[in-house]
This record gives C-alpha cells, structure tokens and sequence, in this order.
C-alpha cells in the first residue's frame, strides 16, 4: 500500500477534482477504463508524497484522451501524466505511434527523475565541492569524487593546445539538479569539481558537452529545464580559469522550447578558416539544428535546420565534428526512416547541404539488452573526419543491432540472457568528404552472447588515428556486467587493434542500489591527441551511486613532447643606419608546457637585435618580433644570424641571413619626424589633429608625432607624404616607429586598424604594405621596416591610414619615419 495515501483517500481526492473540472469524465466502458492507469496505480508505483506538489501535479494531468490509446502499451518510460502535460505546453509537435519516440524528448526520462527527487519541484540545494582525488595505480581515475547522488552521461575534452589542462560533465539529476563539471591543470593527474549555476527559470540541467577554444577559454553546454519539464532550452557556459568557475554564456536555441540531446565541437584547426567556431547540433523536436558561435569573441548565430524530407520521424542521436579545412560534418540518425544522415558544410556553418545516408539501422531509437534494459541504449551516431593533402576522410560509429538472424529489427533481447540477439559498435568511412559511403562494418564482432553500447569515437588531429571506446559485457554469462574497452586504426578504419580492457574492475546497473532511471545515460565520451586518450565513462564499481570515471591511455609510441622554431622572413636586407623585422614563431609540439625564451647570436660590430616579447608564454606556442638595427657603421656584407629558443631543457636554433648593401644611404622623407609642427606639417599632409605634441602619448624622439584615432568613437585618421624613388635605386626601405596602445580587451578580433599603404599621385591604392591592430598593443615603440624596392623609378605616396569603431579606443602614434635607397 502506498504510505499516506489510502485508496479511500484517493478516491475522495478523484471526486473531488472531478467536480472540479481537473479530471476528465470516466469512460464509458470497462475496456476503456482499463486501458489506462488509475490515479492510485500512478502515485503507488512512483512513491508519490502525499500533499506534494509533484502529487498535485500529476492530479492534473490525467486527461489521457489526447494521447494515442497505443501510448497505454508502449515501451516507453515516460509517465503518461508527464506525456499529457508536455502535449499541453507543446501542441504543435508532432506525436506520432510511429515514431518509436512517440514525438517526446528523450530528456523527459531525466526531467522524471528529477521530479520523483525533488517532489517539491524546486531546485536542490547545491552540493559542495569535494577535494582533488590522485590518480590509482591503475591509472583510473574517479574524476567526479565520491558521490551519494548518481553521475551519468558524461563529457570530456583534453585543451588541444595545452593538454595538462582537460575538463569533463555529467548529470545531477537527483542531487541539486546542476550540471557538474570536472577540471583538471596538470593532465589529469589530479581532479577539482564543481557545478554550474542556474538560470532564472531554470529548475535544473541535463545532457552536457564540454570543449575548449585556443584562448584557453572552456565552453560548456546544457539543456536548462524548468519546473514541469515542459521548457527545454540550449544553455551555453564558459570558464576562462580552466573549468573552476564558471559563467553563463547564453541561450542559442532560439525561441523553441522543446530542445533535446544536444552535442557540441570547437573546430581546433590552425588551417581552417573557421578556427574556433562552436557548433552545437540538437533535435528541437523533430529535426535536427546546427547552431554556431563564431569564436569566443564572437556570437552566436540563430539555429539552421540540417535534416529535410528523408527525416520521417525524430533526428536524435546526434554528434558534429570539423577538419582542417574547416568543414562541417553533422551526423544524425533518423527513428523514422532507420537511416544514419550525414550533412555537410563548406562555409563554417552558414549553411548545410542535402543530408547523405551514411547506412540503415536495424533497430530504431532504442532497444533493450540485459545490462540496460530499463533506460535502454540509445542509437547514437558519432563521428569525426581528417583532411590532408591526400585525404579526405569522414567516419561513423554507431551502436545497433547485430543484424544477425533473429536480430534485424525490434526492441533486442530485453532482459533475456540466453537470446541470439545482440548489440554490436559499426563503423563506416568516407574516402570523399562524405558524398558515398563503404558498407559498414561490425568494430569487435565476438562469437558469444555479449552486448556492446554507448560508444564514441575521436580521431587524433595530429597523426590521423581513429580512436573508439565503448562498454562491452563480454565474459559474463549473464550480460550484465560491462567493462569500458578501446580500440584504434592506424589505416584509417580499415582494421583495427586488438581490444583492450579499461576498467579493472567491472559495472552492473541492474543490482540493488543502481539508478534504475537513468542506468548508463545515453552515452559516453572521448578525448585525445597527439596518442593519448581519455575516455569517460559512467561507473559503479563501488556499489554505490553512480560516478564518472577516466583513465589515460597510451596508445603507441607516444611522442616527446617538444616546440618548434622558425623565422619569417629567413633572409632580409636591411641599409646601414636603419632597422628591419623578423617574426619568430614556435609551436608547442606532443603536449609540451614551458615559457619559450629567445635570443640571438653572430650579430656583426653595429648590429643589435631585441624581441618583443622576449619569451613566449607557456605552453609554448606564440610569435615574436625579432628587431635588427643596424648601425650607419656597419661594415656591408652577409651575416648569419642564430635565433635560440630555450623552454626548459629542450633548446631549438633558427637561422636569419642578414645583408647589409653597400653603397651610400639617401633618407628621401622631408620632416621624417614631424617636429615642424602642426602649423608647418609639409610635406606631409595629415588629417585634423594627427600632428600632435600632447603629453596624452609620448613621442619616440623630440616634441611631435603622428597620432592616429585614440577617440573611442567611430573615427578615420591619415597622414600622408608624395615622393619619388630613383630608378637607379639597388634597394629601397620604408621604416617608422610605432606605439599602439588600446582599451579593447579582445585577444582575437581586430576591431581597430592601422594600414601602411603605398599609393600613387591620384590616390589609388598600388600595395597594402602591413596592417596592425588592437591586437598588437604593446608598451614602448617599436621600429618597423617594410622593403619598397619594388616602386623604384616611381613618384608614390607613403600613407598610413587609421581607423577605429564606434567603442573603446586604439591609438596609433608613428615617428621617426624613414625611407631609405641605395
């Protein structure tokens, strides 16, 4: 008997809101009356508290003749009180009994949970951080902490850029209802956990992804849920302290509010176009979206549909990936049709072509397998691609059926151990950018009853490896208890290695204790690069609640880690008596973490060089200006120059070949460094205000300077001066020195701009020699030197022009011009 509320007592309450028009009327027959649950059968079987609101809730959601009468018999999970209450907040969607989801989001499952947890229907009181947990000897690790509330659906991702930093998610349904994040700053060797805040209406969170842009910023994705489930909305976080805090972003989903089963991807690529554009892929509904955020300085953009006709029924289940040319790949199956859809953009996401069948499940959404038979795994395509000079790759793994006799279609074995139908991981690839397809493939097909669920795959963006993990309940008889195993290809899925075990200790969710409602979740995670690997994974081995755990897998050979070291340009010429830059660049290579110092060596009597900065910051991957000056005493000749990079114990060289001409020196620029004034600023001419001797910014020598814009509004400033470079020049040099200073704050757009432009008499623009930014602030001047040899024999026009937007300022002050021929 339910406690507290006695069939008496639930007969009296019915009447009662009978009469008050919160129930509908009985239905006319017996058969009809039986088809549906009894108020009492609903509150006994969910331990409904008497008096709660989750109670009143239900008690008003029992008009069951807006569902279909095969809703009564289905298998899904989700009360039919909640069904009828998601109807009455979404009428415009599409329910229908042939789609296996019946037209619900899969979330309702978790939006139940959270309900049965909080019968209050208010948010959880927030759990408090536990401490940092080391490493086992088995190299698993617990990353969520000890827990008494479960973890499930999990998400992870190593920095690409600075692999000692990663960070994961999971769910907290039953605890405070808010997404619980994970962060670890030295390569996962310890763990910190944390949880997000919610959003006004928010009541808590479920499904998470997590991912990192190249400004050390970590992005986190949620759905935000209210009260009564009925208000499903894309979240969007970010932590620029490497997953310690954490702030709330924004809402990307548009005005929908029936979103679901989102998956999120940061396009890594140095070579793409698009280099750290977020996408987000989602089914609000029946369709599937795409959502970008164009950088961590940008915005994100309204939700295009990818999915079209060949989606007949819901398109969940989805995962999105990039490769270095920075197209877009969204993958996506449909329950309807049982086809697995790729689409594809060009245009970093703008827009998306006609989606291409990649293969047909056997199963549909769901099916049932002992270890999971209550949440059931759920038919999730992931997938990834590499692009080369040579190769165009797009791969698929998904979870399905066997296909085996018996097996090719339905809900799987159930609870039933001895039954020949089975789960299996399937692979397939695309050798053309995903236009055609190879037949797909079963990953680890063994020969026993076993069961294999919620896989993912990632391919390593430095060498081509694909990499899959997934549970497998291999070696017990039973088909209960999983273990993670991984697999990869080094022939880009063309075989595979073999199987190896994870876990050392194994997982059963159908044992006292286990979080009945969720189980699993509906999938895992992986992250990787440069050969090692971190899967997440919900576990329980304790016995206890569920947990996310990991480990760091070595796969081969694993690279020292290491920088590179390069100068551009390699050679330059530079006049005696002036100065002339090189840029160096390092890359951190196969995770190394240290600040980069740089210094030079074989400079001749007369010539200094100074770098700005004088080290690049850890881990390691950055740019210098390397400034040569010579002196007008130098002897002419070629001299070779030695750039050493010094980061740790590692050291790299770099080689610059200098020449310095021979030949005597003309400076051709009249008034090189402004000090006639603002009065007299011939022959250059300036536009209001440019000629300046304020003490707002200083000048490089002498009273007066250039000062480009520094207004903080919408603003165009110029100066320029006409000269005529000798035909008989063997070399010729335009130098200045240059101070910028800003208050933006962006270390990724150039929203205030500063262009050296050689133009001819009629003011046409012949070159744009360098533009420099906001993004170049740096204290002090600089000297730059730009080769103008290629207008000998020419009257030109040397102009630098500025202009700013409508806020925060960028100040462009210049002096000490020079133009230099031999």
């Amino acid at each position: 008997m339910y406690r507290g509320f006695s069939r008496r007592k639930s007969s009296i309450v019915a009447a009662g809101l009978l009469l008050a028009g919160l129930l509908p009327a009985m239905r006319a027959t017996a058969a009809e009356r039986l088809q549906w649950p009894t108020v009492q059968e609903q509150l006994e079987k969910s331990r409904v508290q008497s008096g709660s609101a989750l109670e009143r809730l239900i008690l008003e959601n029992q008009d069951f003749s807006v569902l279909n009468p095969k809703e009564a018999t289905d298998h899904l999970r989700i009360p039919l009180w909640l069904r009828v209450l998601y109807r009455k907040n979404h009428p415009n969607d599409r329910f229908s009994p042939n789609d296996p989801t019946g037209g619900y989001p899969l979330v309702l499952n978790e939006v139940w949970e959270w309900m049965s947890t909080h019968q209050d229907l208010r948010p959880g009181k927030p759990e408090h951080a536990g401490p940092q947990e080391k490493v086992s000897e088995t190299g698993e690790q617990r990353i969520s902490g000890a827990q008494t509330s479960p973890r499930s659906e999990s998400d992870i991702r190593v920095n690409y850029l600075n692999t000692q930093k990663i960070i994961g998610a999971s769910n907290n349904i039953s605890s405070s209802g808010r997404q619980a994040m994970f962060f670890s700053s030295n390569g996962g060797a310890s763990w910190g956990q944390t949880l997000l805040s919610l959003v006004t209406g928010d009541s808590f969170m479920s499904d998470p992804t997590v991912d990192w842009t190249s400004d050390g910023t970590a992005w986190s994705t949620t759905i935000g849920i209210d009260s009564t489930g009925s208000v499903l909305k894309m979240r969007a976080y970010k932590s620029t302290d490497g997953g310690a805090t954490w702030t709330f972003d924004a809402t990307f989903s548009g005005s929908s509010t029936n979103n679901d089963k989102q998956m999120m991807w940061v396009d890594h690529s140095a070579s793409s176009p698009f280099k750290d554009t977020i996408y987000v892929i989602w089914h609000p509904g029946a369709p599937a979206v795409v959502a970008r955020r164009t950088g961590p300085a940008g915005s994100w953009q309204a939700p295009v549909q990818v999915s079209g006709a060949e989606t007949t029924g819901t398109a969940i289940g989805d995962d999105i990936k990039t490769n270095s040319a920075g197209d877009v790949f969204g993958f996506f199956p449909d329950t309807g049709s049982r086809r697995l859809n790729v689409v594809k953009s060009t245009n970093g996401g703008v827009s998306f072509g006609t989606p291409v069948r990649i293969a047909t499940s056997f199963g549909s959404f769901q099916y049932a397998i002992p270890a999971d038979a209550s949440r059931q795994p759920l038919i999730y395509i992931s997938g990834g691609a590499y692009r080369t000079s040579t190769k165009n790759n797009v791969y698929a793994a998904w979870n399905d059926l066997s296909g085996d006799t018996g097996c090719t279609s339905g809900s799987g074995p159930g609870t039933n151990a001895a039954s020949t139908c089975k789960s299996r991981i399937f692979f397939a690839r695309s050798t053309d950018g995903g236009a055609t397809w190879s037949a797909p493939v079963k990953v680890n097909n063994q020969s026993g009853l076993n069961d294999q669920f919620n896989q993912w795959l990632v391919v390593d963006e430095t060498n081509g490896k694909i990499a899959l993990m997934y549970y497998d309940t291999v070696g017990d008889s039973t088909r209960k208890s999983v273990n993670v195993y991984y697999q990869s290809s080094t022939d880009d899925g063309v075989t595979w290695s073999t199987p190896f075990k994870v876990t050392t200790v194994s997982t059963n969710e159908t044992t006292a204790g286990a979080d009945s409602g969720n189980q699993y979740g509906d999938y895992n995670s992986l992250s990787g690069i440069s050969g090692t690997f971190f899967p997440s994974w919900t576990d329980r081995r304790s016995g206890a609640s569920e947990e996310i755990w990991t480990a760091a897998i070595a796969d081969g050979t694993v690279a020292t880690p290491d920088f590179s070291i390069s100068a551009s340009p390699s050679a330059t010429t530079i006049v005696a008596g002036s100065a002339g830059n090189v840029t160096v660049s390092t890359t951190a290579l196969n995770g190394f973490n240290n600040a980069i110092s740089l210094s030079a060596s074989g400079q001749p009597t007369g010539v200094t060089v100074g770098f700005s900065p004088s080290s690049i910051a850890a881990p390691g991957t950055g740019s210098s200006t390397m400034t040569i000056t010579v002196a007008a005493s130098t002897v002419p000749g070629t001299y070779t120059l030695t750039v050493t990079g010094t980061g740790g114990t590692t050291t790299h060289p770099a080689s610059v070949t200098l020449t310095v001409p021979s030949g005597s020196t003309s400076q051709l620029l009249g008034n090189p460094g402004f000090e006639n004034g603002s009065a007299s600023p011939a022959p250059w001419t300036p536009t209001a205000g440019v000629i300046d001797s304020s003490a707002g910014e200083a000048a490089h020598s002498g009273s007066w300077k250039a000062w480009l814009d520094g207004y903080g509004t919408t603003h165009t400033d110029s100066v320029f001066q006409d000269v005529t470079i000798p035909a008989s020049a063997t070399s010729a040099t335009l130098t200045f020195w240059l101070h910028i200073d800003t208050a933006e704050t962006t270390t990724t757009t150039a929203f205030d701009t500063l262009k050296v432009q050689i133009r001819n008499t009629a003011n046409t623009v012949l070159s744009t020699l360098a533009t420099y930014s906001n993004l170049n602030h740096a204290t002090g001047f600089s000297q730059k030197s730009l080769d103008v040899t290629s207008f000998k024999g020419q009257t030109i026009r040397v102009y630098f022009l500025g202009v700013e937007d409508s806020s925060l300022q960028t100040s462009f002050v210049i002096d000490d011009t020079a133009l230099n021929v031999q």
